[in-house]
């Protein structure tokens, strides 16, 4: 009687044991993938920023990080000396004198036939996203894309050139779909205006859904009203 009693109570604690060791365990795997959230956007955003700056400063070369001072130069020299110099070339680019020189220096690339097309091109995208102009993306809509059950986020841009709308006898809009997690790239199609599905999303929520690749979902300001 003795030994079953003392079995039954070792295999009690033996229970109680196990099910203290699972629920440590649970509350520490919660505790870690909790940290890991808060610390990994942290992490990555640091490393990006952390390149991005090593990149600028080491951009124009080791002479003007300081190198003359000590060798391989000193750190942050680099990334003020380009920070200055972007701040003095606009601050120069204001001036008249500067806007002449910069009309005769457009007028020469544009005969030559290679660079012309590359400038134009260039200067383009520039204004669009850079300039004072309208913003490239008017708007976020879903358009049936790769096929007609499936359907994908799009940014309308600039209406197309009248020629192309007369070609297809209907009025169209280009919408560039990108390509999660890399919103730069993607593709741009041109679908019917009676295809097109409004959303309330602004850009820059639906971009937070393309970049995460749907994990992180913005409020959606038609439900809070």
């Amino acid at each position: 009687m003795r030994n079953g009693a003392a079995w039954r109570r070792s295999r009690r604690d033996f229970s109680a044991r196990r099910w203290y060791d699972a629920a440590v365990f649970a509350r520490l795997r919660t505790y870690f993938l909790t940290g890991l959230l808060v610390l990994a956007p942290v992490a990555l955003t640091g490393y990006i920023v952390w390149k991005l700056f090593v990149f600028v400063d080491h951009l124009l070369g080791t002479t003007m990080r300081g190198g003359y001072l000590r060798p391989g130069g000193i750190p942050g020299i680099g990334f003020l000396t380009v920070i200055a110099l972007i701040l003095l070339t606009g601050a120069v680019a204001n001036t008249f004198l500067a806007r002449s020189l910069g009309a005769l220096l457009e007028s020469l690339l544009l005969r030559v036939p290679f660079l012309r097309g590359l400038y134009l091109v260039l200067k383009e995208i520039g204004e669009a996203f850079l300039g004072d102009r309208r913003q490239a993306f008017q708007r976020v809509v879903l358009i049936p894309y790769p096929s007609a059950d499936l359907y994908s986020i799009g940014f309308v841009t600039t209406p197309p050139p009248a020629s192309m709308v007369e070609a297809l006898g209907e009025p169209v809009e280009g919408v560039f779909v990108p390509t999660p997690p890399n919103p730069a790239t993607g593709q741009l199609v041109y679908y019917p205006k009676r295809k097109l599905i409004p959303t309330n999303l602004k850009v820059d929520q639906a971009l937070k859904i393309v970049v995460s690749c749907g994990v992180v979902v913005p409020s959606d300001p038609a439900m809070r009203a």
